[in-house]
This record gives structure tokens, sequence and C-alpha cells, in this order.
């Protein structure tokens, strides 16, 4: 008797969906809301790197970029005028990228996209010659591929399982596929290159105990940029290696014990692009720290509350974001120390976000005193994915009044987002100060046109302050 003819499966491994996806980038359209939010976090970005590039962690890399200085170097290291290999670019554009935390950050994958992603594809477009447009096409998909495979892996619970940073080993495989797509290569090709980049993902949580946030710029940025340029400029010059690293009973996700959902991740590639649910941050500080931050700023407007005003403070924090940001060293992440500030000012800028001497001044431990952080497991975390960060604060004031307020949805995210105008007016804040007033308009007009660019080499000189 005739056996029945098995049905073949039409079901594409992982590794075969990330790769289309990829090498499909340049001949998707980016709609007009796509292409206005890579824009929108490109320029975030790059001020990001202006600013960072006269912190720490910025110094530091910038130092380190120079001793590969090349006057034939194919990429700009930027506030810099060094010139160099793409593969250094992109590690110290990274580190520069995220010497603070005023870049942005998808909450839903607890990675950042961009200073990962992006230093990658500026690095790679520099040395490919591509277009402004090719370059938006490429962070699309670097930030969707970078944020997919970190809810695969978990986010959260991925990192308290595993002890690894979600950071840098999902940002190593987003800056792979972004430099991938502008090499153009094609989906095996694009596989092999993804395979490279889950040998290089790495970085360990360790590095929340740098206080001077040199290493965190690293792990979150500089080491996930360079793995994932470095990966595709490697299959580029005729490496070959694995086709299928995310799939088989050795693959990617199992060596990493992975705490999320692979398939519910991998369906969603580019429905919708996870650009559109990235955050861009409002304040310079951690993420955690945005919601008090933004709490606080609507007490203060609303109440017209002063320093001379207040008696005590509260701050609200789900347990998981305020063990993040409790009294820690790095100010930026310091929520007492931000909301004592805020309660001062009655904002929070950049510089004062990061002021370690202003940090030890009486009028600033005087407020410190009055601020207290109070946890709510009702404040977003696991189980809350549409909004995990919240915030609360409550001000006591001396005429007897509390005054209260729950920020649910902070101010650019997808629920909230921020303006073009206020973008723009925070990434000129940013810059300015590094690269004066005319480059920062410059930057900015620029960036306005840039998918008609030819290239991004007039953009690199911008703001390489040239």
């Amino acid at each position: 008797m005739a056996k029945k003819a098995t049905k073949k499966s039409t079901a594409k491994t992982y590794s075969r969906v990330a790769a289309e996806f990829t090498a499909g980038a340049m001949k998707r359209k980016l709609d007009a809301k796509m292409m206005e939010r890579a824009k929108l976090h490109a320029l975030d970005t790059f001020a990001a790197m202006i600013s960072g590039a006269d912190m720490e962690p910025g110094i530091q890399a910038i130092k380190y970029a120079k001793q590969f200085a090349s006057n034939s170097g194919s990429s700009g290291v930027i506030a810099s005028k060094i010139r160099t290999n793409a593969v250094v670019a992109a590690l110290a554009n990274g580190m520069t990228a995220h010497a603070d935390e005023t870049d942005d950050s998808n909450q839903f994958s607890l990675t950042h996209p961009g200073c990962a992603v992006i230093p990658a594809a500026l690095a790679m477009a520099e040395r490919e010659k591509s277009t402004g447009l090719e370059f938006l096409k490429s962070v699309a998909v670097g930030y969707d591929v970078c944020a997919k495979i970190g809810m695969a892996l978990g986010g959260e619970k991925f990192v308290r399982v595993t002890g690894k940073d979600s950071h840098a080993v999902a940002g190593c495989l987003g800056a792979a596929a972004a430099a991938a797509s502008l090499a153009k290569l094609d989906v095996d090709r694009t596989a092999v290159a993804l395979s490279y980049a889950t040998q290089s993902a790495s970085g360990l949580a360790t590095l929340f105990r740098d206080p001077y946030h040199v290493e965190k710029a690293f792990v979150f940025a500089g080491l996930p940029a360079r793995g994932g340029i470095e990966a595709a400029m490697m299959v580029q010059s005729g490496m070959t290696g694995v086709p299928d690293p995310l799939d088989g009973e050795v693959n990617f996700f199992k060596a990493n014990y992975h705490q999320g959902d692979i398939a519910q991740s991998f369906a969603t590639f580019g429905k919708p692009y996870e650009i559109l649910r990235t955050n861009i941050k409002r304040w310079s500080v951690g993420s955690p720290a945005q919601a008090v931050m933004d709490a606080l700023y609507a007490l203060i407007t609303k109440y017209k509350i002063k320093p001379s005003d207040v008696v005590k403070a509260e701050v609200f924090l789900s347990p998981r974001s305020a063990q993040v940001v409790d009294r820690r060293s790095m100010l930026d992440i310091n929520v007492q120390y931000l909301s004592a500030v805020m309660i001062l000012d009655g904002t929070l800028s950049f510089a004062a976000s990061h002021d370690f001497t202003r940090a030890k001044t009486a009028t600033v431990q005087a407020m410190l005193k009055k601020v207290t952080l109070l946890t709510d497991d009702k404040l977003g975390g696991e189980g809350q994915a549409k909004n995990p960060r919240q915030g609360a604060a409550a001000i006591y004031l001396k005429d007897g009044r509390r005054v209260y307020h729950h920020a649910k949805a902070v101010r650019g995210t997808a629920e909230n987002p921020m303006t073009v105008d206020e973008v723009e007016t925070k990434a000129h804040d940013l810059i300015k100060p590094v690269l004066g007033a005319k480059n920062a308009g410059a930057i900015l007009k620029a960036m306005a046109t840039l998918d008609k660019a030819k290239s991004v080499d007039k953009l690199v000189a911008l703001m390489q302050g040239k």
C-alpha cells in the first residue's frame, strides 16, 4: 500500500526570519510616521553622542580611538576631529552616546537601541557611502531586531536569572542588522553576520557597580556597536559561518537561558516597528526616574511650588524601579538627588543632573533630607507590560496641603510622545555647549532633510565641528 505523501513544513527558522527581515530593509518603504521617528531617534542619539563627548566615558572613549586615527579612515568619531576605521568609530560613538542617561530606551525589551544601533549604522553608512535614506532604513531595522531579540531573551527576567546585560546582548544583534542591511548582504550572508554577532554578544550586569558610568557606556553601547558592525564587515569581506545561530539543539537563545517567548517576538517583526514604541527621554536621567521627574514637575508647575513651601516630599516607584535608582552613586540615576534638584530648580537641566559638586552643597543636602523614596507594586513592573514605567510624587506643603500626582504615561513614551519641537529643543540644548549654537542649528537643519541627502558625510562633518 502506497504511503501518503508527508506535507512539507513551510515554517521558517528563527534565523531565517531575522535574516530575511534584515536583508529586505532597503527594499521596504518608510511611511511618513516611520520617517519622522527614525529622524527623531537619530537626532536624539546624535545629541547624546555630542554631549557625552565632554563626559568621562566619552573623554576616555575618544582618547582610545585616537590611537587608531588615520587621515584615510572611513568613519568619523563625533565631537572630535578623528577619522578612523568603522569598528573603532562605532565603539567610540557608542560610548559617547551612552556616556550618561539621555539616550532612548525600549521598555518592553529592556534595551537602549539607539546607543548601540545608530553608532554602527553611522560608521557603516560612511564606509559604504550610503544615502541618508538608506541610513534611516538601517536604523529602523536595527531597532526592531534589537528590541525583538531583547523581548525573546526576556528583558528583566533575563537579567535577573543570568546576570547578563540585555542591552548589550540584544544591542549587538541590532547593530549587526543595521550594518548588514547597509552592506546589502543577501539573506544567506545576513544570517551568517547575525551568527557572528551572537558570538560577540556579551555583557555582564556587573557594569552597574561602576560609579563613573565608563564601563556602563561600554557594555550598553560601545561593546554591541563594535560587535555588530564587525560581524557584518567580516561576512562582507567573504568570511563564512553558521547560517542558523538562533535554531538547533545548540543555539543563541538556549545558551543564554532565554526567559521570553521567542515565537511571539519573532512573529511581530515590523508589526509594529519597535522604533515607534521606543522612548525618547524628556529628562537626561535613568529611565526608572523619568516618571518621578514628570510627577514632580507637574506638581511644581500646577501649584507654583517654591522650595521654601516644601515640608517633605515622597516619591513612589515599583519595587524593581526603586531598586535601580535608590541613592545610586551615579547622580543621573539617583532619584533622591534628582528629586531634590527638581524641587529646588523647578526643572531639571542636563548640567544639574550630573553636578557632583552641587550634590555636596548644604542647600541640596538639606532638600535631600526631605525626600523619601517609597515603593508601590501598582506602579508598573512585570505583568504590566503596557505601562511598566510609572511613578508618582506627593509634596507636603507648609500650609498643610498634600498634593499628589501619578505619572501614568511618561513624557516621551508612545502613550505620551514628545513633539518634534520638544526633541529638537532637547537636542539643541545638548549640542550647543559642545559645538556651539551655529553648528547645533546646522545639524538640526541637516537632519530635517536627511532622507534626501546623497550621503551622511555633510552631517558627520557638522557633528565633528568642521
